[in-house]
């Protein structure tokens, strides 16, 4: 039993200076070799490519109602994007372009894009506001659903400040009018013509927030992110030269690091043989 556990203990030994041997034979190899192995590039690049923005067209606004309707009235600005996965990008494009129409809507602006072999695509559209959530949950059986949320904003107490603040730059401005036809000299004149000129002003930048207030609530915005589903995994392909050339690379690296290595050791191991001899002999004396 003894004797079968040393045996053991040398082999493993044994089997552990040959693997550290090869190892440090790779090594000085490599650093002594007159050429150096390359690595081998990767097979597949994948680029985005952003589609420019498209402007947005802006609708005929419609008739301003009054304060007071909206009192009664909220003035919500829904807003919704959807994420669908699908196969059929364009059929799904024109499926929402003519739901838009078919709604009294219209289409904001469009892109495509790609991600290596996975296409996608963007389509906005404003839709009346009556019609938003059926447009809404049309849109989400055109694929799967991947992501979805609306958001509301109320903006009826804003509606009602700018409209409030715009009577009476209006009735200012009516009042200024009358001024300037009753002025006498160049000097008043000049004067109230610049301070209807600010009032003007004032009335145009307020007008525009009212206007742009009105269309955001007439007309709802839905955004959908379209894309296809990702391509199943193929395994690169191989080249069987190049691995083999590789291969024996590093197969004559060990050669020549064992070489360099065995040469390298051979007057150490000489010195200590003979030391070894003369310790063995004087133990024997």
């Amino acid at each position: 039993m003894g004797g079968g556990k040393m045996v053991s203990k040398r082999i493993v030994a044994v089997s552990m200076v040959v693997a550290a041997l090869l190892i440090a034979s790779f090594f000085i190899g490599t650093l002594y070799s007159p050429y150096r192995m390359t690595g081998v590039g990767d097979l597949y690049r994948e680029t985005g490519i952003v589609a420019p923005k498209m402007g947005e067209a802006i609708p005929t606004p419609t008739p301003a109602p009054t304060p007071a309707e909206y009192a009664e009235e909220r003035m919500v600005i829904y807003n919704a994007y959807i994420s669908l996965e699908t196969r059929d990008l364009e059929g799904v494009l024109a499926k929402i372009r003519v739901l838009a129409e078919g709604y009294g809507g219209y289409v904001v602006g469009t892109s495509r894009s790609s991600y290596g072999a996975q296409a996608t695509a963007e389509i906005t559209i404003r839709i009346p506001q009556d019609k938003f959530h059926m447009a809404v949950q049309q849109i989400e059986g055109y694929g799967e659903v991947l992501d979805e949320h609306t958001t509301s904003e109320d903006v009826t107490e804003r509606y009602i400040d700018l409209k409030a603040r715009l009577g009476n730059l209006e009735r200012q401005e009516k009042r200024l009018h009358e001024i300037l036809d009753m002025a006498k000299t160049v000097e008043e004149i000049l004067e109230v013509e610049r301070e209807l000129t600010r009032v003007r002003g004032e009335i145009e930048s307020l007008q525009g927030q009212i206007n742009y207030l009105e269309r955001s609530v007439a007309m709802s915005l839905i955004t959908v992110s379209l894309k296809e589903p990702p391509p199943p995994f193929t395994p690169p392909g191989v080249d069987w030269g190049e691995t083999f050339e590789i291969a024996l690379t590093g197969f004559f690296t060990v050669i020549r690091g064992l070489i360099i290595l065995i040469v390298s050791i051979l007057p150490i191991a000489a010195i200590a043989l003979l030391a070894y001899y003369l310790y063995r002999r004087r133990r024997r004396r």
